[in-house]
């Protein structure tokens, strides 16, 4: 078993919601086995530069005090908040975010690539890596953090974005947070538009799953 330890950047005392995400990934890829941790007094998770800012040190800690002994560590946010920094923590140690994932997988499925997510802006990967390829940045009516995705508004306003960058001429979307993991639309969006579209938990178990075969 290629044991993971996954780090969710909200706060959450609900095991079942705590967990979720390592199940997604459980699911896709048998023989990976998952562990999940989230860092403290983030209620929101994060949904701005600041927020992100917060949260690096408190991945970091919680990467080294935990996960040390994990095959890898994947960090479960599109924006890859501390991965640069737990590399630094624990060299040689394999750990992935779910921005550059997602990114890597979206620019083999196609070359005009939109991005979902719930700020104005594309996370860091996205935006340093996909140059030309990235069409635009979609942020769907009234979503301002990864708790306005859990209402059926916010799910209805997923679906009108993703519609409308069908129309821009997208021809994949790249998920660009993993709350829209949490509840599961890549495969209605994938419906809705008849478009290939990137979740980044199942992206991050791609490469784990990867690492895993090749450990």
């Amino acid at each position: 078993m290629f044991d993971i330890g996954l780090i969710r950047v909200i706060t959450l005392d609900d095991p079942e919601a705590l967990n979720c995400h390592g199940h997604l990934i459980e699911r896709a890829y048998p023989g990976l086995s998952v562990e999940s941790a989230c860092i403290p007094d983030q209620p929101e998770g994060i949904h701005s530069e600041e927020l992100g800012q917060i949260a690096v040190p408190k991945i970091v800690e919680l990467a080294r005090t935990r996960f040390v002994d994990k095959d890898m560590i994947l960090i479960s946010c599109a924006d890859d908040p501390g991965l640069a920094e737990v590399r630094a923590a624990l060299p040689g140690k394999p750990v992935a975010g779910a921005g550059e994932c997602t990114v890597a997988l979206a620019m083999k499925a196609g070359k005009r690539v939109g991005v979902l997510g719930i700020v104005d802006w594309p996370p860091k990967a996205y935006r340093e890596q996909l140059g030309d390829s990235l069409v635009g940045n979609y942020r769907p009516e009234g979503v301002n953090s990864t708790l306005d995705l859990q209402t059926n508004a916010g799910r209805a306003a997923c679906l009108r974005a993703a519609r409308q960058m069908a129309e821009d001429g997208c021809d994949v979307i790249a998920l660009g947070c993993t709350g829209l993991a949490t509840i599961g639309i890549a495969g209605e969006l994938q419906r809705e538009t008849g478009l290939p579209v990137i979740d980044p938990v199942v992206a991050m178990g791609a490469f784990a799953a990867y690492g895993a075969a090749h450990r």
